[in-house]
């Protein structure tokens, strides 16, 4: 291919197409008409010999082969635009712009106060929007159209190479049940464990948690009467009930703090669950995310080194 037939708005056009699925909202995206958008999709085809955007009921799709540039097409306008950039170096003291991070609610819950708080004091400028997330794939989509510009999460089944990511932490699982629940008055065994009503919280809608898969292995199977899809419905409902929930250490921490519920270690052999931070390939030179990254970093260590997070890990024995 002849570079001189290649312009760059060309480029640009690609990546509002690939963003918005939608010739009309990619035109508004980056400043141009809707006719002129659809000339620049025109000339794309002609291009690449290929249609590139197939139009569905739910949008424009992109074929393979559109797929298949979407990251060094990302790629190279992420070089070219730091190539043209004048700023060396971010000053976070006295920046004023926005940042975005998707979350799912166990990292809202459990980093986000860290989080927020090393903001303010490093960067008071900034401003930070949280958008939250159920499926671990969403966080793709989020990344791809730039609604965000970091997400935080379980990792992605879905492995994309235009898609950078970082370990944060690891959270191990404790179960909750209400202050003066019977099964309180000591360690939280197996058969007590089985005896009592279960609630699952599952941002996802499954119906079988990771708690019903290990049992299921050992030819068990708890009571669960209650599926629900956000941590504090699924502590609300435990501190008025005698129903049990198993959820993540760092979540149940933060309902344990109003002193309504108790925690106790689970009788069971669980995986802890990874969280990871995400983000686009495309920003991994821009300064101010890079900077972004490294606070979110530094939030996450210090919330593993918490001392509540430490002895969450024993049984309680808490009495009524």
């Amino acid at each position: 291919m002849n570079l001189n037939s290649i312009d760059l708005n060309l480029l640009v056009g690609f990546e509002a197409l690939m963003a918005e699925r939608n010739v009309t909202r990619a035109a508004a995206r980056i400043g141009r008409t809707q006719p002129a958008m659809s000339g620049t999709l025109a000339r794309l085809r002609e291009l690449m010999e290929d249609e590139l955007f197939i139009r569905t009921a739910h949008g424009l799709q992109p074929t393979p082969r559109a797929l298949e540039l979407h990251e060094p097409v990302g790629r190279a306008l992420a070089q070219i635009e730091a190539a043209f950039s004048f700023r060396d170096r971010f000053v976070p003291e006295t920046a004023e712009i926005a940042l975005t991070i998707a979350m799912s609610d166990p990292p809202t819950i459990s980093l986000l106060p860290a989080l927020f708080e090393e903001l303010t004091r490093a960067a008071p400028g900034i401003t930070m929007h949280v958008r939250g997330f159920d499926d671990r794939d969403e966080a793709i989509a989020l990344l791809d159209s730039g609604v965000v510009d970091v997400a935080i999460g379980v990792p992605p089944t879905e492995k994309a190479g235009r898609i950078l990511s970082r370990p944060l932490f690891e959270d191990g699982f404790v179960t909750m049940m209400r202050a003066g629940h019977p099964a309180a008055e000591g360690p939280l065994t197996r058969s007590a464990f089985l005896a009592w009503p279960h609630v699952l919280f599952s941002p996802e809608d499954d119906r079988f948690g990771i708690v019903d898969e290990r049992l299921e292995e050992l030819g068990l199977k708890r009571k669960l009467v209650l599926t629900v899809p956000n941590a504090t419905a699924a502590a609300l409902v435990v501190e008025r009930t005698d129903a049990l929930c198993t959820m993540l250490t760092g979540l149940a921490l933060q309902f344990e703090a109003a002193g309504r519920v108790v925690l106790a270690k689970t009788p069971l052999d669980l995986p802890s669950a990874p969280f990871t931070m995400n983000w686009h390939r495309r920003n991994d030179a821009n300064l101010a995310q890079r900077w972004f990254r490294g606070l979110i970093g530094k939030a996450a260590m210090q919330r593993t080194r918490s001392p509540g997070q430490a002895r969450s890990q024993p049984a309680r024995t808490n009495a009524p």
